[in-house]
């Protein structure tokens, strides 16, 4: 081949984007944590399979939590009924609801927002999806982490049976313990890594239908 065609040829392929190799182009997902998507550790990955079909409700849970940085206090309790969900997060209560979307505060020192205004519980370390798909993506991000397999294990939170995981996880100086609990249907009962403590208290499945209405 001539070496005008070969260069000709070579430059083609170095084109972004454009492959020479005969076949399918690979496929990078644009959300490596996303549901489904597995961390090749079979013991977290059991647990996800639960977290990524969380229950809908009806159920009213009530947690306590801590911010580990300042040792900051606060309660979180997720009431869910169907396609209505009430989320409170510290002094943030945010209402989704087919009527409506509205962010509140529990003792009326703010008024009432439209829409779901995250910024309202920054001070949790927690969005009003916690409870489920957001810790799995947590979950994975710490998973892949890991420097050595997960211990699987079963607690009790609130008379509810739950499955947990260690992941053993490091800073480059100490290893530490990450653990999060499950409960059968998907709804987090515990979380205790470097960034939060969050422990199941309460937990009933029925929901109080007049807290679902728009203020």
């Amino acid at each position: 081949m001539p070496r005008r065609r070969r260069a000709a040829l070579l430059a083609l392929c170095l084109v972004p984007l454009v492959g020479c190799a005969v076949g399918k182009r690979p496929y990078f997902s644009e959300e490596p944590y996303g549901p489904g998507s597995l961390t090749g550790d079979a013991a977290v990955d059991a647990l996800l399979s639960t977290l990524d079909g969380a229950t809908s409700g009806p159920l009213t849970a009530v947690y306590a939590g801590q911010v580990k940085f300042g040792q900051t206090d606060f309660q979180a309790i997720v009431e869910l009924g169907g396609d209505r969900r009430l989320i409170t997060l510290g002094s943030a209560v945010f209402r989704d609801t087919p009527a409506g979307q509205q962010t509140c505060s529990t003792d009326g020192s703010r008024p009432c927002e439209d829409g779901l205004l995250a910024q309202r519980a920054s001070d949790t370390g927690l969005s009003m999806n916690f409870y489920a798909a957001d810790m799995a993506v947590r979950i994975r991000r710490k998973a892949a982490a890991m420097v050595g397999p997960a211990t699987a294990h079963t607690e009790v939170f609130a008379d509810q049976q739950a499955n947990c995981v260690d992941l053993p996880l490091s800073d480059g100086v100490n290893q530490f313990l990450a653990v999060y609990c499950v409960l059968g249907n998907g709804l987090v009962a515990m979380v205790d890594d470097s960034d939060v403590l969050l422990e199941l208290t309460m937990y009933t499945p029925s929901v109080d239908e007049a807290r679902f209405n728009l203020a």
